[in-house]
């Protein structure tokens, strides 16, 4: 089982972070500065998606799936944070 969670993991990694240079693409295409700001300040980014909602649903969704996808690999995979 576990093998199968890395698997799921790594997937659900590669996944949202296509769906995060999507994002970042939109945000280039846009201006140069908003593509800075989202990629160095994170409220930026929710501004941004908040203001521009046709054209990043796609990929904030994309990244969302794979965000979910990833935890869901770690909680098969019994992958646990140590503090």
């Amino acid at each position: 089982m576990s093998l199968f969670g890395y698997t799921i993991l790594v997937v659900g990694a590669i996944t949202c972070l296509y769906g995060q240079l999507r994002f970042l693409a939109v945000a280039y295409n846009r201006n140069l500065w908003l593509f800075f700001g989202c990629l160095f300040l994170p409220f930026v980014n929710l501004i941004f998606f908040l203001l521009n909602m046709k054209a990043t649903t796609k990929p904030f969704v994309v990244s969302l799936a794979g965000l979910i996808m990833a935890a869901f690999g770690a909680w098969v995979a019994e992958i646990h944070c140590q503090s």
